[in-house]
């Protein structure tokens, strides 16, 4: 993973029901700019916000928080607290108001799930990158099951490659696939079922009384928000903006930041809160 120029530092740190949780940020002085907050996926970590935090440097104070469900670490975040919950610590570490909202993947999820929770607060704009979203129509069966898990692995192996980086040509391919091999064990049943549950539960919320202008982006080739799943996403979530772009890919945020960052800017220009004139 290539980063950006800055120098990041730690400005937040907490454990919850024995599970650490860290919040960063670019070093120096955060001015007046407004609260950027960015939640990583499953089996990612922080540092993979830094492409696309360097694209708002001059209008956001940003901020990276590293979650339970980083690479690497324990699934016994599941049995301390929900989805919800786990967004509303992760924000809390946030030192400034939180203006803007951006999650991929994993954390995407959560935010939907965060949004009707009791204790969801007030934000300028949210930005959700490659969610997962169930078409209510489509039965939860184990046909769904097995195609979800080889998705699931697909996706991990893909984000452990570009964690790799230049590496993994250095490595080659036979030590990379041992590589995915001793992750996935380690990942386990329980770091599938994690995302698995946040996935099949998505279509049963109630999501029309969001009024938080909401930026949905991901790729038409990710398979989690293509095609009709995209389409019931945009129908369900009150205001949204669904974007679906060829050539975007699941980790668009680290791989595609340029256009990501053109996406969340004309976004944001739109929020009457965020805007020049504001």
């Amino acid at each position: 993973m290539r980063g950006g120029t800055s120098t990041w530092e730690p400005v937040g740190r907490t454990v919850v029901g024995g599970v650490p949780l860290g919040a960063y940020a670019p070093a120096g002085p955060s001015g007046r700019r407004p609260a950027m907050a960015m939640l990583h996926g499953l089996e990612d970590g922080w540092q993979s916000w830094q492409p696309l935090a360097e694209r708002f440097g001059d209008r956001f104070r940003t901020y990276a928080i590293d979650l339970p469900w980083h690479a690497g670490g324990s699934y016994a975040w599941r049995a301390r607290a929900t989805a919800a919950q786990w967004v509303d610590h992760a924000l809390a570490l946030v030192p400034d108001e939180v203006s803007v909202l951006v999650a991929h993947s994993m954390s995407a999820n959560s935010i939907l799930h965060w949004l009707v929770s009791d204790t969801a607060r007030q934000v300028d704009a949210i930005v959700l990158l490659s969610p997962f979203y169930h078409v209510r129509s489509a039965p939860v069966d184990w046909a769904m099951f097995d195609q979800s898990l080889d998705q699931f692995r697909t996706v991990m192996k893909d984000g452990l490659r570009l964690r790799l980086g230049d590496r993994a040509d250095r490595l080659g391919p036979d030590l990379v696939g041992l590589m995915d091999q001793k992750m996935l064990e380690r990942v386990g049943p329980r770091g599938f079922l994690a995302l698995f549950d946040t996935f099949i539960s998505s279509s049963g919320m109630d999501l029309s009384a969001n009024n938080v202008p909401t930026l949905v982006v991901g790729g038409s080739g990710d398979a989690g928000i293509n095609g009709p799943r995209a389409e019931e996403l945009a129908r369900d979530l009150g205001a949204a903006d669904v974007r679906i772009e060829d050539g975007l890919t699941h980790f668009c945020h680290a791989e595609q930041p340029d256009r990501v960052a053109e996406l969340i800017s004309a976004h944001l220009r739109r929020v009457p809160a965020l805007s020049p004139a504001a």
